[in-house]
């Protein structure tokens, strides 16, 4: 399924998240965000997938059925909330 820029904003928007944080989880730059979502370019196919993954792993879910869409699942994103809450750092007992 093709995601767009608009998609992402909308998407980072639900999650609380910036640009430069997404580019970063992503492995991105901010500037390939930034154009994404702009629409000023299209990036290559695999950088769109990192995109992808990263939303959806914190419950995001893209919709192309009649329209375009984006919602939050909440249940995948407590689930996600709850995979990577920090752990305490046992090396230093």
């Amino acid at each position: 399924m093709k995601i767009l820029g608009k998609q992402v904003t909308a998407a980072r928007d639900l999650l609380g998240i910036t640009q430069a944080e997404l580019a970063e989880l992503a492995g991105l730059s901010t500037d390939t965000i930034f154009k994404f979502e702009a629409g000023k370019a299209q990036p290559y196919p695999r950088s769109i997938e990192k995109i992808r993954t990263e939303l959806e792993r914190r419950g995001i879910e893209f919709t192309n059925g009649k329209g375009i869409g984006v919602r939050l699942n909440y249940e995948k994103a407590e689930e996600f909330a709850r995979s990577n809450v920090n752990v305490p750092n046992d090396s230093t007992r």
